[in-house]
């Protein structure tokens, strides 16, 4: 295991910032859509993924809170459910893949695939099913899990943006 720190120049983080508002404000307009049929992906979480595993388990962290109040701000009944889920995917990517795995396309499309399907299922778990909402499962196969899966897709695109902004702005020793 290799064990030195990149360190990166700070308009990295900037970039990395104004990618997440502008991909919360993407969503959220209503004269753009990325529905597919009943799968509405959100897109920040690949994109904490994505960025956890470049940038470790702390900015994963930060990235997830961030994200997560971003999200709560405008989701009716979710109690800080998305800024705890968030929280929690992004530590666990950045240390998943600082222990374990390598920054490779494939971990990271397995990683994302597993997060966006972990998260839509507690997000079913937490909202729906818990709230005893009768048709629970319903929800589960034709909403949350078509959603993973196509929020997952996204994980393709932020892996090679983040990478051109890591090699981009790495600082050499």
């Amino acid at each position: 295991m290799i064990n030195y720190v990149e360190k990166y120049h700070h308009h990295m983080y900037y970039s990395i910032i104004l990618s997440c508002f502008g991909m919360f404000i993407l969503q959220r307009l209503d004269f753009f859509t990325l529905q597919i049929g009943r799968a509405v992906p959100i897109l920040l979480v690949p994109a904490v993924i994505v960025i956890a595993c470049f940038l470790r388990e702390w900015t994963g962290f930060i990235t997830g809170l961030c994200c997560g109040i971003a999200l709560d701000t405008v989701t009716n009944g979710s109690y800080c459910f998305n800024t705890i889920a968030l929280m929690l995917l992004g530590t666990a990517a950045g240390l998943i893949f600082r222990l374990f795995l390598n920054r490779d396309i494939k971990a990271i499309i397995i990683v994302g695939l597993l997060g966006s399907l972990i998260f839509f299922v507690l997000k079913w778990l937490f909202l729906d099913l818990f709230n005893g909402d009768a048709s629970a499962v319903q929800i589960l196969l034709r909403y949350h899990l078509p959603s993973a899966i196509y929020s997952a897709f996204f994980v393709i695109p932020f892996f090679y943006y983040v990478k051109w902004l890591c090699h981009k702005y790495l600082i050499q020793k």
